[in-house]
């Protein structure tokens, strides 16, 4: 009579670990480089949702009033932070680097920036308004998107290399 033995084999074993450590090694960079894409992704749809709260924010207030949007952030880009502000009244949105899980680095050009400032403000009224033209470029090591905000409010999004699904800077 024949014994009949169930289980797998010490070789066997050993062999599927060894296939399980070759895909996770080979999957892992690519899994890191889609958690970067997503972080900045994160940061650059939070702010337009932000910036679209804004110029509703400044529709409901009618003519008398407006909103402004401030940004501060530091020469290297590394800490930086936005605040929307109602006239008269505190911010009613405010976020920062820390928001997001570190290395997004910020810089703005234009919306007046100097050195570590800069802000616009939105009236309800469309019209040409060149205090409020302006970009902020977020970054996260080789991956970069561009915010920009034209003449009459408009805001754009744009990335060097198409990333994110963002179409390219001109």
């Amino acid at each position: 009579m024949k014994k009949c033995v169930k289980g797998f084999t010490l070789v066997e074993l050993l062999v599927t670990l060894i296939v399980v450590a070759i895909l996770v090694g080979i999957a892992a960079p690519s899994f890191q480089d889609l958690i970067k894409r997503q972080r900045l992704k994160s940061v650059v749809e939070t702010l337009l949702s932000d910036m679209r709260t804004a110029r509703s924010e400044a529709l409901a207030l009618g003519l008398s009033g407006s909103v402004t949007v401030s940004f501060a952030y530091s020469s290297s880009g590394q800490v930086w932070s936005y605040s929307i502000t109602n006239t008269g009244s505190i911010p009613t949105v405010t976020r920062s680097h820390s928001d997001y899980s570190g290395g997004v680095t910020a810089t703005v050009t234009g919306w007046g920036a100097t050195s570590s400032t800069a802000s616009f403000s939105i009236t309800p009224v469309r019209s040409l308004n060149v205090s409020g033209v302006g970009t902020i470029t977020f970054a996260l090591e080789s991956l970069s998107v561009k915010v920009e905000r034209n003449l009459l409010g408009g805001v754009f999004v744009c990335s060097a290399n198409e990333d994110l699904g963002y179409s390219a800077c001109t």
